[in-house]
């Protein structure tokens, strides 16, 4: 046992080596433009850089509260007319008793429409991650409960947003599936940012790539925080 300590300092050690080879090839591959003039907007964990501020562009939809929703509230006093979107119990009751001035829908997103089992995080009981999309190998361990889910197109259609300024997925997992719905559904945000949770290279590089001939341009990739910009003209269908 007097060995226990020193085996977690080598695990996350290890964890730490991984994360970080992972961003340096990324970086190298994948080569975001970073322009000059990007603006970072909420806290160190919470916030996004994007390229402009312009709430004419339309709605900012942000989905995957938690319990920051530091970006919202700055989305939010800039002008945007946000939408705080999150199906779990922990940000429902956060947003309603803290930030009550964020417009907030409590369901999931995900490439169909109904319910489906998420699995709540033992180590941070906020966080849970659709079973669907969980990319590990093992048995379930967390608690399970069933959130409804809707996709992109279907909530832009209920709140009346013809265009999208800004669409935010911090989504534990499911932007991989939710990115390829949104260009199966022909949606055109202004500004995608994405957190990739599920950080397999392959799946990162690929749904960047997707991105790419869909007519999006990568600008910014800050830990595993993607920001893409839409070019100018119509996506590419190749």
């Amino acid at each position: 046992m007097a060995d226990a300590p020193i085996l977690h300092r080598w695990v996350n050690l290890s964890r730490k080596i991984s994360y970080k080879t992972k961003l340096f090839l990324l970086d190298g591959l994948l080569r975001p433009r970073r322009p000059y003039n990007m603006l970072r907007f909420g806290t160190y964990y919470g916030g996004w850089w994007i390229p402009r501020v312009d709430p004419s562009e339309g709605v900012a939809i942000c989905v995957g509260a938690g319990l920051d929703v530091s970006f919202d509230l700055e989305l939010h006093r800039l002008g945007y007319r946000v939408y705080t979107v999150d199906p779990t119990p922990a940000s429902i009751e956060f947003v309603h008793t803290s930030v009550p001035e964020l417009t907030l829908i409590p369901v999931g997103i995900w490439d169909s429409e109904g319910e489906i089992a998420f699995e709540q995080d033992e180590r941070w009981n906020a966080s849970w991650i659709c079973i669907d999309s969980a990319p590990r190998g093992g048995s379930i361990t967390g608690r399970i409960q069933t959130f409804p889910v809707t996709t992109v197109k279907a909530l832009s259609e209920s709140i009346g947003a013809t265009q999208i300024a800004l669409l935010k997925l911090d989504i534990e997992g499911a932007e991989h599936r939710v990115l390829r719905s949104i260009i199966n559904d022909g949606l055109q945000p202004a500004v995608i940012c994405v957190e990739f949770d599920d950080q397999r290279l392959r799946k990162v590089i690929d749904s960047t790539k997707l991105l790419g001939a869909y007519g999006y341009e990568l600008i910014q990739l800050e830990n595993f925080n993607f920001t893409f910009v839409r070019r100018v003209g119509p996506p590419s269908t190749g």
